[in-house]
């Protein structure tokens, strides 16, 4: 069977984003570039999609890749999932969220400083929806902790990784961490990747009807 249409199936079948190294272990490739493979495969589904004017195309989405609708066709799609109900944030949710992704890893104090009021019931609301997670703590007194976005903040917002963010005046990820902020735990995006994906290696994949 053609690598695409392996990795079609994968993909197809699957609810999340799949990287390129879980993906080159379902298809048994190896070597130095199996995830090489795996990408010029990905390219070959795209232009054939493209050619096809099909509805659907494969995206880059949280270190992995996902098969998507295209935009257009979102009012139909509507009509097939009214009864999804829909994840709404409030304004004050979307500011709080909006500090988190620009200013990570950041501390709540430093999130209340900015908003002026209190945001602990956010950073909570937000954690609960897996768009925010702990990614360490600041070592000063106390240890409190740092927070940041989620794989599911960029799925979720369509993002391949945190650099697709949009420039924001008054906001710079690339700004320096103060040394006593330094996170203890947190890891790089692509080491968090790959420790996921190595925990999900034996996952099993479900077939299902296309």
């Amino acid at each position: 069977m053609p690598l695409t249409r392996r990795i079609e199936g994968l993909l197809v079948s699957a609810d999340k984003p799949l990287g390129e190294g879980r993906l080159a272990n379902w298809l048994g490739l190896s070597g130095k570039g199996r995830e090489a493979q795996v990408r010029e495969a990905i390219e070959h589904l795209n232009t054939f999609y493209s050619e096809q004017d099909r509805a659907f195309r494969i995206e880059r989405l949280a270190g992995g890749w996902q098969l998507l609708t295209h935009p257009d066709i979102s009012p139909l799609l509507d009509h097939v999932h009214h009864e999804k109900k829909r994840r709404e944030l409030s304004p004050a949710q979307l500011e709080t969220l909006s500090i988190v992704a620009w200013r990570q890893p950041v501390l709540r104090a430093e999130i209340d400083e900015l908003r002026g009021v209190a945001s602990q019931d956010h950073l909570r609301l937000l954690t609960e929806h897996r768009l925010v997670q702990i990614v360490g703590q600041a070592e000063v007194p106390g240890r409190p902790n740092l927070y940041g976005t989620s794989r599911e903040f960029l799925r979720v917002f369509g993002l391949g990784s945190l650099d697709d963010l949009p420039l924001v005046d008054g906001f710079d990820r690339t700004k320096d961490v103060p040394s006593n902020l330094a996170s203890s735990t947190s890891q790089d995006e692509e080491a968090v990747t790959e420790e996921v994906e190595a925990s999900e290696e034996n996952a099993s994949v479900d077939s299902t009807p296309a």
